[in-house]
């Protein structure tokens, strides 16, 4: 009744996850064309008609959410409009109970707030769309892999660790190679990179690169040089930190992309301010200020230009230096209240007691989880010593009928091994008839030792004697020898002669495989494991070396 419980249940959810598939992968593929969507609204609001006008709830969620970001790309800064879109779309998923919508609408509004600098916004959204993101599986998910990129960047913000794990689960949603997971690979180096690990850091920016030429991802590569000098910069290669920088900026510049140009020419310029060649220095920064000076959301990067400005003038023009520095301080009043350090502490606070938190929760649940199935548990262990007890009846019962036999089989082979002549045969016979009774009690011992129900001491030990009294023993052994020098004499005196260095334990191997016994059956005989047979094979070639199969070919051919 158990397991058919349990199959219909499995049955029943993977209907609803085939289904739930179907609509995931259609919302992908709106997104994804949406990506690229230029900065005109009234043709973006045409685009999206079929959107508002559908009759399915999801996809109005959808419109409203992707008019967002195109007025978000319109004006390029915190607007009303892309901020209404972007709440309205959060409030209608919620209303859906479609946790794979929530969870979407909240990473599309947390990635606006993200990129405009809004922290302090951000963080609670982010937090509670994590905790959300544990509920459902990464199939269930919108773009899992965005997500998980996204939570990776978050994280990387204040520095926590997990940022890689993140990345991590993202690259496994990710086309390889493809521009996107070349980016997380630089971004898993720069992570490693901020715990001051060089070695992974760069193992990672190598693999980047090579994804990024391979592609022909000029950008990607642009920015991948970039970090490497961030390595080389550390290990106090200054030289190849600047060449590489140099070439970003390069790159940077052919390909139109300011805001890593932006990045690379404020590291160039720390650079070469701490190697004191300032040739060049002030035309950097001009650059680098001009850039950061024209969006809002780059003011903390307009701040460090700033910042070294100062040091490079050092006093010697006055009213310069004020001027820079009552820009500063409007920067620094600024940045206070969005993205400084003040609200990234907070952050990283905040970010510490959700884990704190959602921790409890998950200790609250199991206990609770661990309650509601206590009963079930009780049941199922009562079934299982009824049926142990059964078992354990009808083996031992099993078992004292099988001891009989066997050792009466064995006197019988005993007394047939002493009346005989001895010869070879008889010996080849016998011992191929102890191999098998020694299996067959083998697997009895492990029957018993396997069984729910603790076998007496005293059936034990009495199984442990037959097995024992079936092993070759000494006595047994040098009439073998005797018999079978007697027999192949020719091939022992040789192998004795040729051979000096064998001792005893390797002989009784080699005899017997001349038999052709195999690993397992001079294992039983001789009372030891087949591994310890591989291994002692394995030291005489050792010993031995190039003769050891010489010694073989003579054992199966002369």
């Amino acid at each position: 009744m158990l397991y058919t419980f349990v199959f219909c249940t499995q049955l029943h959810a993977q209907k609803l996850s085939s289904s739930s598939a179907e609509s995931i992968k259609k919302i992908e593929a709106i997104i994804i064309k949406e990506n690229n969507s230029k900065k005109d609204t009234v043709e973006l609001q045409k685009r999206l008609s079929f959107l508002k006008n559908s009759s399915s709830k999801n996809e109005q969620i959808l419109h409203s959410a992707l008019l967002a970001n195109g007025f978000s790309l319109f004006f390029d800064k915190i607007n009303s409009r892309s901020e209404y879109y972007y709440l309205k779309s959060i409030q209608e998923a919620k209303k859906s109970n479609d946790l794979s919508l929530i969870i979407w609408t909240q990473v599309n509004y947390s990635k606006y707030l993200y990129f405009y600098c809004q922290i302090d916004k951000l963080i609670p959204i982010v937090l509670k769309t994590m905790d959300e993101s544990n509920q459902i599986g990464p199939s269930e998910m919108i773009l899992p892999e965005e997500t998980f990129k996204f939570f990776g960047w978050i994280m990387s913000t204040v520095e926590d660790k997990s940022a890689i794990s993140y990345y991590k689960k993202a690259l496994q949603y990710m086309q390889n190679p493809s521009s996107e997971s070349a980016g997380v690979l630089n971004a898993i180096g720069s992570s490693y990179f901020r715990n001051k690990d060089l070695s992974n850091a760069m193992y990672y920016f190598n693999n980047a690169e090579a994804m990024a030429l391979k592609i022909g991802d000029s950008i990607r590569y642009a920015k991948i040089l970039g970090d490497k000098a961030l390595i080389y910069q550390e290990k106090g290669n200054l030289k190849d930190a600047v060449r590489f920088l140099k070439q970003d900026i390069l790159y940077s510049q052919k390909f139109k992309i300011e805001k890593n140009e932006m990045y690379a020419s404020i590291l160039l310029a720390k650079i070469l301010l701490k190697v004191k060649d300032t040739a060049e220095l002030e035309e950097i920064l001009e650059k680098a200020g001009k850039i950061a000076s024209s969006k809002s959301y780059y003011r903390s990067s307009l701040k460090e230009v700033i910042e070294l400005k100062l040091i490079v003038l050092g006093g010697k023009d006055p009213q310069k230096e004020l001027l820079l520095r009552r820009q500063l301080k409007q920067i620094e009043e600024y940045l206070l209240n969005t993205n400084g350090n003040t609200v990234l502490q907070q952050s990283h606070w905040l970010i510490q007691k959700k884990k704190y938190e959602t921790d409890n929760e998950k200790i609250r649940l199991q206990l609770e989880k661990g309650e509601k199935t206590k009963s079930l548990i009780i049941l199922i262990l009562i079934l299982t010593i009824v049926l142990s007890l059964v078992t354990y009846t009808s083996l031992n019962k099993k078992l004292k009928t099988k001891k009989i036999t066997l050792e009466k089989d064995r006197l019988l082979f005993e007394q047939k091994l002493s009346d005989a002549s001895y010869n070879i045969e008889t010996f080849d016979e016998y011992l191929k008839n102890k191999n098998k009774q020694i299996s067959i009690l083998e697997t009895e011992l492990e029957e018993i030792r396997n069984s729910v129900a603790v076998q007496s001491e005293e059936e034990k030990t009495k199984l442990d004697k037959i097995l024992d009294s079936h092993l070759m023993t000494d006595e047994n052994w040098k009439n073998f020898k005797k018999e079978f020098i007697k027999q192949h004499g020719e091939f022992y005196n040789y192998v004795v002669k040729n051979f000096p260095e064998l001792k005893e334990s390797n002989l009784k191997i080699i005899m017997l495989q001349k038999l052709d016994l195999n690993n397992s059956e001079i294992s039983n005989l001789l009372g030891v494991t087949v591994d310890a047979i591989k291994k002692s094979k394995q030291r005489l070639k050792k010993k031995l070396g190039e003769r050891y199969d010489l010694l073989f070919e003579i054992i199966e051919y002369k």
